[in-house]
């Protein structure tokens, strides 16, 4: 495979070669901007500590490493314009891809070479290489260089080490270890730069294949992909459609809000959710007082908007995402709310009862009582509890029923709470 990548990138494919220079260009620019962003922060922050401990030279040597932090600030801050300049032309359709390449090579030099010079002054200060060896690794790792090409910045920056390192360094045994290990991971450095390249190149060609092999397909079987498109869209209608009428099927058909199928859905999960994160839960059960008398005095169209107004009444006191409000059933209602107390839930149940009188619907029953509030009134039974697994749902939700029984014997237009 290695073998028929370098051959498809070497015979003159002007479409391959010169998509194949854009993007690996692309690449090493973007990768070069950042190392250089990072090596110019690091160093500068190295910078400014080397400058408070100058006046400590038994442990640091101020001049000899301040010199080398500017030199590579120096040096990266020119590679970024230089690199900035690339990008320019790249993005003007131009590059010039021998250029770019040389100023990575000679830039991947001088981090390594520096590294190496930064380790041969370490050798006073700790013994050890570990800058050349992470100078070593990114050079190699960051950028797609053959490996040809990255060989020899890499066995630039090594010379420079083994041909220091006796200067610097008096144990002959830590000179050894240095020279083994410097050694090896100069081939598995290269190692890796070279499968990196190989793999980038490869992904690269199994693109264009795909490519190509897609176009191909795209022509031949035009006609199938278009009717694969149009019973894919058909699809997408029907589940939109079931998705329509599922949400039609939850809604109350007068009122728009949640019927009793989806309230039983949002119970149970709700009740298991408040039991499991021991969460307080509020069911107020609302009833319209002498909704049939107003129904059949009035009519059913004036009935049916009496519903809509306690509906929108209801669903404006819901709070989003933590209460919930369906039709019960005929005039009932239900109102299901989490995390408040019971305080705070009866407070609820006031503001809902006045706002339903705030409507202001008249009655006009003739044979309405003196006691009876000339305005439509709904009566409210409240059930507050913490609910744990012993407590069982239908139980907590007669409960607000026998409130609201409660509330209607008192004389409507009330709050009752169990």
């Amino acid at each position: 495979m290695h073998f028929f990548t370098e051959l498809i990138l070497t015979t003159p494919d002007p479409i391959y070669q010169k998509q194949f220079s854009t993007e690996i260009s692309q690449f090493n620019i973007q990768r070069g901007k950042l190392l250089a962003a990072i090596v110019i922060g690091i160093e500068l922050l190295l910078l400014v500590i080397s400058l408070f401990s100058r006046f400590d030279h038994t442990r640091f040597e101020f001049g000899e490493y301040a010199l080398m932090y500017i030199l590579i600030v120096i040096a990266t801050g020119l590679v970024w314009i230089v690199l900035s300049h690339f990008e320019h032309n790249l993005v003007q359709g131009f590059i010039n891809e021998k250029a770019l390449n040389l100023t990575i090579i000679t830039y991947i030099t001088f981090i390594m070479t520096w590294g190496a010079v930064i380790s041969l002054l370490d050798q006073a200060l700790y013994g050890n290489i570990v800058v050349f060896l992470v100078n070593m690794l990114l050079g190699s790792f960051l950028f797609y260089i053959k490996n040809t090409h990255i060989i020899i910045p890499q066995l630039i920056a090594l010379l420079v080490l083994i041909i220091g390192l006796p200067y610097f360094q008096p144990s002959r045994d830590i000179l050894i270890g240095h020279y083994i290990n410097g050694s090896i991971f100069l081939v598995f450095v290269w190692l890796i730069a070279r499968t990196n390249y190989a793999n980038y190149v490869e992904n690269f060609l199994n693109r264009m294949l795909i490519e190509e092999k897609s176009i191909l397909l795209a022509q031949i079987n035009n006609d199938l992909v278009l009717e694969i498109q149009s019973r894919k869209q058909a699809q997408q209608e029907l589940e939109t459609a079931h998705e329509q009428l599922m949400a039609i099927s939850s809604l109350d058909y007068l009122t728009g809000i949640p019927n009793r199928r989806k309230l039983d859905v949002f119970l149970k999960e709700q009740w298991s959710t408040a039991v499991r994160e021991q969460l307080p839960i509020s069911i107020m059960m609302l009833d319209i007082d002498f909704f049939k008398p107003y129904n059949d005095t009035n009519g059913h169209i004036a009935g049916d908007r009496c519903l809509q107004a306690v509906a929108g009444v209801l669903n404006r006191c819901r709070r989003e995402g933590k209460d919930f409000v369906a039709r019960y059933g005929g005039e009932e209602f239900l109102f299901v709310a989490t995390g408040m107390n019971k305080e705070e839930t009866l407070l609820l149940g006031e503001t809902i009862r006045a706002g339903i009188e705030t409507l202001r619907l008249e009655h006009h029953i003739p044979s309405m009582s003196m006691s009876m509030s000339p305005y439509l009134t709904i009566s409210v039974g409240i059930n507050w509890l913490m609910p744990t697994s012993k407590d069982l749902l239908p139980d907590a939700i007669g409960r607000a029923d026998q409130a609201l029984y409660q509330a209607k014997r008192g004389g409507r237009n009330r709050i009752s709470s169990k």
